[in-house]
Order: structure tokens, then C-alpha cells, then sequence
């Protein structure tokens, strides 16, 4: 295991204490927030493929989020983030940092921890997890990134060049269907590896060219009763249909896709729910239907 510890000490010089006195009487605008301040020391740690960056600041009043400690993977370029122009407690931030757009999701200490070293183990389907953070003000955010062009039903994500915002009553009927056969098929997919999103809602879809991701994994979570799944994706159905992403003729094809990925989550829930096992297929799937629709 590799692993590696070492200090930095930042000594502002005369030229950069007068950039300090200059932003106090006129604040420049176009410098990035994090980077009008900087802490005043750093310690580095390597461990394995993780970079963890502890720092030290002076007091200030400032509300921003600073970083206290910042943990990413190797190879991103989240080593010279230390303040975001954002108030520190704000739920849901995002802003472009070269040609990367980082998305920060408040979050506990440890579900921020959880989802970045589960991601290796997870990956498919989901938005790319690269790094966690505490504030000065003890506030933890899960990091994860945007690197292509994307679309989103989320107005708080979509002010970046490559994030645009969709509107789902601008979508036609084939785009809907498209749409909702690939939220089922991700979603069967996650509940293959016994893993529930938690909430969602159009907000939880990051649509790229090759396909969907789920953004805001705050929520997700490993399961060991399969039924949980099923409850999920009942629930996700009943919202796609309330939302009119979805027309009668597509129910059943979605439940019969859905129940060939998880067979035997659908089967246990069958069993819960009926006190007894399933003579074929069938019956599943149109109780599913009943339990949706009724």
C-alpha cells in the first residue's frame, strides 16, 4: 500500500498581500471566489489512488464553502479547489472548473465517504463519484463531476456550457418512451446488485449521448430484501405515469422487462405479499400491474 504524507505552508509575499489589500476595496469579479483565498498551510496525504488534503485557514467571517479536508482520486484537478463562491450549508452546487463541471451534494461525513470508495465497486449507471469534502463550518458534500455534454431536468445543474436543461412537456411521446425505457432499464439494473436509488424524480436522470446516468445518489443504498426493489420500482412507475412520461400501452412491456432483470426479487415479493409462491410468471406481473394501477 502506498502511502505518503507531506506539508505545504502558504507565505503570501509583498505582492500578494497587496492583492489582498486591493480586493478589499474593490472585489474583482472575474476571479473564481476559490480563488481570491487560500489556506494558510496544507497537509497532503497519498494512499493508494486517493489524495486527502487537510488545510488550515485564518479566521474569517466568509460563508463560502472552504475546504477543511478534501479527499479525490488521482488525477483530478480538485487539488487547487479550496473555497467555492457558495454559501457553506447550500444543498445542491455546481460550477465549472476548467472543463469540468463538479456537482457538491450536501451529505453526512460518512454517506460521502460510503459513496466515494463504494464507486469503484459500482460505476455502471451512475454519475461519476470523484471525491468527498468537510468544510471550515463541519459541512460534508459528496463531489462527483460532468465531464461531456449532457441534459438535465434540473434548472440548479444546467448553467454550464455543456448541462442543458430540458423540459420534460417539451418531449414528444417516442422521446418519453425512450426516455422511460432507459430510467427502467437502469433502475433493474441497480436492483440487480441488490442496490435501491432511494428517491426519485426527474431530477435524479443525467441524460448523455450513450444513455442515462442517476445523479444524486445521496439516497442509495445495499439491500438485502429483495422486496425493497420491487417497492422502488413501483413507486417509480406510479411517478412516470402521474408525470404523463408514460401511456397505458407501455406499462406492461416495462413490468415484463422489469421482472426478467429481478426475477427473483419479484418472486419474494409475490411470496410477501400472497403468502404463497407464484405458480408462473404471469401471475407476478399482473399483480404488479393491479398493485401499480389500481
Amino acid at each position: 500500500m502506498k502511502k505518503t504524507e507531506y506539508s505545504e505552508v502558504h507565505i503570501p509575499d509583498a505582492g500578494e498581500r497587496q492583492l489582498e489589500l486591493d480586493a478589499e476595496k474593490k472585489e474583482e469579479t472575474a476571479l473564481p471566489q476559490f480563488a481570491k483565498e487560500v489556506p494558510i498551510s496544507t497537509k497532503i496525504r497519498e494512499d493508494n489512488d486517493t489524495i486527502t488534503l487537510e488545510h488550515t485557514w485564518k479566521d474569517s467571517r466568509c460563508e463560502n464553502i472552504r475546504a477543511k479536508v478534501v479527499a479525490f482520486r488521482q488525477g483530478e484537478s480538485l487539488g487547487d479547489i479550496h473555497m467555492v463562491n457558495a454559501r457553506d450549508g447550500a444543498d445542491t452546487v455546481s460550477f465549472t472548473h476548467g472543463k469540468t463541471v463538479y456537482i457538491f451534494r450536501k451529505t453526512t461525513k460518512d454517506i460521502a465517504r460510503a459513496l466515494y470508495n463504494a464507486y469503484s465497486r459500482l460505476q455502471g449507471g451512475l454519475e461519476n463519484i470523484v471525491g468527498w469534502m468537510v468544510t471550515v463550518l463541519g459541512t460534508a458534500y459528496v463531489i462527483s463531476k460532468v465531464e461531456q455534454t449532457a441534459w438535465c431536468f434540473d434548472r440548479r445543474l444546467a448553467r454550464h456550457d455543456n448541462i442543458n436543461f430540458v423540459e420534460s412537456d417539451s418531449l414528444d411521446s417516442g422521446q418519453k418512451r425512450h426516455l422511460c425505457d432507459m430510467i427502467i432499464n437502469n433502475l433493474a439494473a441497480l436492483h440487480s446488485r441488490r442496490l435501491v436509488l432511494g428517491t426519485f424524480t426527474l431530477n435524479s436522470v443525467l441524460i448523455k449521448n450513450d444513455g442515462i446516468k442517476f445523479t444524486d445518489l445521496r439516497g442509495l443504498r445495499a439491500t438485502r430484501k429483495l422486496s425493497f426493489c420491487v417497492e422502488e420500482f413501483k413507486a417509480l412507475m406510479q411517478y412516470l405515469f402521474a408525470l404523463g412520461m408514460m401511456g397505458s400501452e407501455d406499462r406492461y412491456l416495462a413490468i415484463a422487462t422489469y421482472h426478467a432483470a429481478n426475477e427473483q426479487a419479484c418472486i419474494e415479493w409475490y411470496k410477501e405479499k400472497t403468502g404463497a409462491a407464484a405458480k408462473e410468471a404471469l401471475q407476478i406481473t399482473d399483480m404488479l400491474e393491479t398493485e401499480i394501477f389500481s
